[in-house]
């Protein structure tokens, strides 16, 4: 019996399965475009979580260990700078000094000489509108704002040593110039005087505390205070007066209150501090300046010497 062999079709006769239809190029697959996304939306939350965890630090950072502050005034010149200035030679000795202008009008600038490395307050001197207008041409006069860095928990273990210069919310007291106002409700100064402090003048108005010359920290080495001030402010309960001259009273002695420290300018011709409307609450400290950072070429730390 013949036996027939099974036929195995030639590969010409065998029917092809249908081919996958050619991709375009650059297409994507379905599963390669999924992940894809979900690629995309990991690195977004990477990025969403590092400028929220960058904004709670810069927040923390602001609002418990520093802030910046602008210096509006003139009152702490020419410690840091807030206003209208020229730097100039005024003596001729080679040496930058300071020109503090209480505003454009103002013909009779506060003079700070460059003595030992050291601007010394000199008080008014005149200046004509014709060297004004020099100064203007040649770019030797304009607004400075220093700004600087505040350490904001300086205080939290103890109050301010004497020489800090320190920035606190201003005493909401009443003068005849309202001290305090919304645009105005941080003031910068130098502590002078510690709580149970009892301060005095010497004879060259130099700082006294406790019957002895304050020589440190350095800086009180060399400031001196203007100690009048006109009579058409209130006294103050701790201080007793002498006369002044004409319209103004002199300031003899100054008990600091406890829980207090007293606070003066180092621009002590135009200045409103302690010895216009008295201590400042301990309450009331918001941090001590430790370092300016603009200008650039006057950056340095602030300290007491």
């Amino acid at each position: 019996m013949n036996e027939s062999l099974p036929i195995h079709p030639s590969p010409e006769s065998a029917t092809a399965a249908p081919a996958a239809p050619a991709r375009p190029a650059g297409a994507v697959r379905p599963g390669d475009e999924a992940a894809a996304t979900r690629g995309a939306l990991w690195v977004m939350r990477e990025w969403l979580d590092a400028v929220i965890i960058a904004f709670i630090l810069a927040m923390f950072i602001r609002i418990f260990v520093v802030e910046l502050f602008k210096i509006p005034s003139g009152s702490m010149t020419p410690t840091l700078i807030g206003g209208l200035v020229s730097w100039v030679d005024y003596n001729q000795d080679g040496k930058l000094d300071l020109l503090f202008f209480r505003d454009r009008w103002d013909n009779r600038p506060l003079l700070f000489l460059d003595e030992q490395g050291r601007l010394a307050a000199r008080g008014a001197t005149s200046i004509s509108e014709d060297e004004k207008l020099r100064l203007a041409e040649n770019g030797m006069i304009g607004y400075q704002n220093d700004r600087i860095l505040v350490n904001k928990f300086a205080y939290w273990f103890h109050p301010p040593r004497r020489g800090d210069i320190v920035v606190f919310n201003v005493p909401n007291r009443r003068v005849p110039d309202p001290l305090w106002s919304p645009d105005k409700a941080i003031y910068i100064k130098r502590c002078v005087g510690q709580p149970g402090d009892v301060l005095s003048f010497s004879g060259d108005d130099h700082l006294v505390a406790d019957g002895r010359r304050v020589e440190r920290p350095p800086f009180f080495s060399f400031q001196a205070y203007q100690r009048a001030v006109p009579r058409n402010y209130d006294p103050l309960d701790e201080i007793s007066y002498g006369d002044g001259g004409p319209g103004m009273r002199a300031i003899q002695r100054i008990h600091v209150p406890g829980n207090e420290i007293y606070v003066f300018g180092d621009n002590t011709f135009s200045s409103l501090d302690s010895r216009y409307w008295g201590g400042v609450p301990l309450e009331r400290l918001k941090g001590r300046a430790f370092f300016r950072y603009w200008p650039l070429r006057q950056m340095k730390f602030l300290g007491a010497n």
